[in-house]
């Protein structure tokens, strides 16, 4: 029985040590999170349902293979992303798949948490455009940075990219992007952006 774990870290290891429940309690806090994510590759619900839940059998199959995961979430991201690319791939008769230009859509509203909040909602609006404009590489790791709280090193391993510097380089060259692009609007959000890096 898992008694209030401390981190999804420890229940990944109950369920390595053969308890059966910690899978669960492991299924029911990403699930939601996990169709999310796999929403923004395809708008096929059934396709992502169905490899979310490829995405656990393949755990159970491989749970004597498997080792101590640093972030369970960025593991089990990587894992759906992944197969679902393979999947999209596979359906396109094994043609190169790219992500829709409208994938990873930041939408920014009154409640914004992330943007500063002197901002009017029409600026916050003007913002959502250039966000939008970026490449959609940039947007995943922007929405991953900023929405999801997570750290570099958890979204290089989710995009498969080489390190965390690789993340930081991609991302500041959209935030620099992003600051040429507001810069006739005089938006505070670059400036908040970079204060919030700084208090890592």
């Amino acid at each position: 029985m898992i008694a209030k774990p401390r981190s999804l870290e420890e229940v990944w290891t109950a369920f390595l040590d053969g308890e059966d429940e910690a899978l669960g309690y492991i299924y029911a806090e990403n699930i939601d999170r996990l169709y999310n994510y796999g929403r923004q590759f395809t708008p096929q619900k059934s396709l992502v349902k169905d490899t979310i839940q490829d995405v656990f059998c393949q755990l159970i199959d491989d749970r004597k293979k498997l080792g101590k995961a640093r972030s369970v979430r960025a593991y089990l991201m990587a894992c759906l992303r992944r197969r679902l690319l393979e999947a999209l791939k596979n359906e396109r008769r094994n043609r190169d798949y790219e992500v829709n230009d409208e994938a990873f859509f930041i939408a920014v509203d009154a409640n914004s948490y992330f943007i500063d909040s002197n901002l009017s909602l029409d600026q916050k609006k003007v913002l959502e455009k250039y966000c939008n404009e970026l490449p959609v590489r940039q947007r995943e790791i922007i929405m991953m940075r900023f929405f999801e709280n997570m750290p570099y090193e958890e979204i290089a391993e989710v995009m498969g990219l080489a390190n965390a510097k690789t993340v930081r380089t991609m991302m500041y060259r959209g935030l620099n992007k992003l600051s040429d692009s507001l810069t006739p609007y005089k938006s505070q959000l670059l400036q908040l952006l970079i204060m919030m890096e700084m208090l890592e």
